[in-house]
């Protein structure tokens, strides 16, 4: 490839020095609105940016792999080869989605990144990746009435929901009852006995969790028939995690046919979160699969009540679209609020808010967001939405997991077997 003729032959000195960045300018602000995930500051936030712009000339290195990163790159225009130490790797042109990614968020560089042709590099303070996630807080029209979008500002219905969620009139979702009992009373020492009277209350429940205790999850040869055996097996805590998991199929209907088929749609998506997440925790062997698997299964809880809104509501006309943006927009924040109402742990909360934002870079180790947010992106593979999705390699998500457990070029065969397995296992869930 001719960039790699470019790359052996440059003279070192054309290697850019990152100690000394370029030119300041001001960018056209609708470049700034569609960088991924710089976009979400406000108009004003954006025009305030330290920006500056760097030439590159075709072969020249803009920053090499392994190197110290102390600013936030996006490609401005021209286009753009990033090498991996194998010489695989991806090009990025300007004007593409892929152009209004990072060319690297991380701490150290992850590849070598080579002009192909005469280039423009925008950097930018790297501190404005985490002001950008403190804005989706901020910016957040549950809260603040004036951070409506732009589409939504004219929807009676998005308007509607959001001024009965700021008078606490909202039909949510609560936790059904075994498993908040079960919550409940593993905050005290309790014994396995303790734990059968409580699950036996739901004949269901319980015969489901002896399925799951049964199943290829836990690779068990001798079958067991008793719920004592099965928490025996579990243990306590993954008990807790898989009764909430199995009892929340109930709260995924509604009584509108239409509306119905949106809530099972989202149910299966929920499961196809979790069988990754259960996966990829396993995979990366420093997250608790179980949890994971509960974690996936309440990732998208927000948008349950925004439906029975929608389910409720007779006097407001609505159209598919302005329902689909609505749950894009306000899922997240609703679903972390239904999570603090339920009282689960802080790393649980957090998961639909976090694991939402490709970004998000939160803590230096391996975090349970980390695990879903790596799950929803791969569910997103081979879709209609995969060409909107940002290189793998550059979210933070996945430098955490370590490139000898999942690696941007290997094949997904693996992974999608893995997760086939799962469902398979899972399919209790489902009934």
């Amino acid at each position: 490839m001719f960039w790699k003729f470019f790359k052996k032959t440059a003279d070192p000195s054309e290697t850019n020095p990152k100690s000394s960045l370029g030119t300041k300018t001001t960018l056209p602000l609708a470049f700034l609105q569609k960088l991924v995930p710089v976009g979400k500051l406000s108009p004003e936030e954006l025009k305030a940016l330290n920006v500056s712009i760097e030439h590159f000339t075709p072969g020249q290195i803009i920053f090499n792999r392994g190197e110290n990163a102390d600013a936030l790159m996006y490609l401005y225009s021209g286009n753009v080869f990033l090498e991996a130490t194998n010489g695989s790797g991806y090009a990025v042109d300007e004007n593409t989605f892929t152009a209004y990614h990072p060319l690297s968020s991380h701490a150290d560089h992850h590849f070598t990144a080579i002009a192909k042709s005469a280039a423009q590099i925008a950097y930018l303070p790297l501190s404005v990746l985490q002001h950008s996630n403190n804005a989706a807080l901020t910016h957040n029209p549950l809260f603040n009435a004036t951070a409506i979008p732009p589409e939504l500002s004219d929807s009676d219905f998005f308007n509607a929901f959001c001024a009965a969620f700021r008078r606490d009139e909202l039909r949510l979702p609560s936790l059904p009852d075994v498993a908040f009992r079960l919550r409940r009373a593993l905050q005290k020492d309790i014994s396995i006995a303790d734990a059968v009277k409580i699950i036996n209350l739901d004949p269901v429940i319980a015969s489901k969790l002896i399925q799951v205790a049964n199943s290829p999850l836990y690779r068990t040869v001798n079958p067991i028939s008793k719920c004592h055996d099965a928490i025996n097996r579990l243990g306590l805590k993954a008990t807790q995690n898989l009764v909430t998991s199995i009892s929340l199929h109930n709260l995924f209907r509604s009584n509108n046919k239409l509306l119905n088929n949106r809530v099972q749609q989202l149910w299966r998506q929920s499961i196809q979160i979790a069988s990754l997440s259960y996966t990829l925790a396993g995979m990366a062997k420093k997250i608790n699969p179980d949890e994971a698997l509960l974690a996936g299964l309440t990732h998208n809880i927000g948008a349950l009540p925004i439906i029975t809104f929608a389910e409720s509501v007779k006097n407001i006309t609505f159209t598919e679209q302005e329902l689909d943006k609505t749950i894009e927009v306000l899922q997240d924040p609703v679903g972390e609020f239904i999570l603090k109402k339920w009282h689960f742990p802080e790393n649980l909360v957090k998961i639909p808010s976090q694991s939402g934002n490709w970004y998000y870079n939160g803590d230096p180790a391996l975090q349970m967001s980390d695990i879903v947010l790596l799950a929803r992106f791969h569910a997103l593979l081979g879709n209609k939405q995969t060409h909107k999705l940002p290189p793998l390699s550059t979210l933070p998500a996945f430098a955490k997991l370590g490139e000898k457990t999942l690696t941007p070029d290997m094949s997904l065969h693996a992974l999608q077997e893995a997760k086939q397995q799962i469902s398979e296992a899972l399919s209790f869930f489902r009934t």
